[in-house]
């Protein structure tokens, strides 16, 4: 089984650089991320958590299931990339690969220590994009009316006979 921590506020300027001043504010932006997060999970059957750093607010720290993606935001005075560590040591049994995204260098460094491997948040932006466009691809295909006419598949001295029967 796999899973990817990715560091939620690394990835956000990579993944909507251009719509980061449209969307109306941090909340919404972080919204689209766990919606694509949801696609990433269903699409590459990896477990997803998404931490975000809020070690400067005074409010404790949460951890909940949403959609199936674990958004995790850090406690008073706990980094983002403190707890990012704390889960690779804490889930390395659970998991055969534990895959970091981050752009930040030392925490990469230190996951790729406790046994996770590690790929930049723009590369990982580029595989949440690369995922949507495959997701796109086989949605349009099942838009494409079927055809399989009778004819593709019955022998043609059969279908001579059916076609005859039709006719009355």
């Amino acid at each position: 089984m796999a899973c990817v921590i990715v560091d939620g506020y690394n990835v956000l300027p990579h993944l909507f650089q251009s719509a980061l001043d449209t969307l109306s504010n941090i909340e919404e932006a972080r919204g689209e991320l766990l919606e694509w997060l949801k696609e990433y999970r269903a699409f590459s059957g990896q477990d997803v958590m998404v931490v975000y750093d809020a070690h400067q607010t005074k409010q404790p720290g949460s951890d909940e299931d949403i959609g199936g993606v674990r958004v995790i935001f850090t406690a008073y005075q706990e980094t983002a990339d403190e707890r990012i560590e704390r889960l690779v040591y804490e889930l390395r049994d659970a998991y055969r690969n534990i895959t970091v995204a981050t752009s930040d260098l030392a925490e990469q460094q230190v996951a790729f220590g406790g046994g996770a491997l590690r790929i930049s948040s723009r590369e990982f932006a580029q595989q949440l994009r690369a995922m949507k466009q495959s997701i796109r691809g086989v949605v349009e295909g099942q838009h494409q009316p079927l055809r399989n006419p009778l004819s593709d598949s019955v022998r043609q001295d059969i279908a001579k006979i059916l076609e005859k029967w039709r006719r009355g």
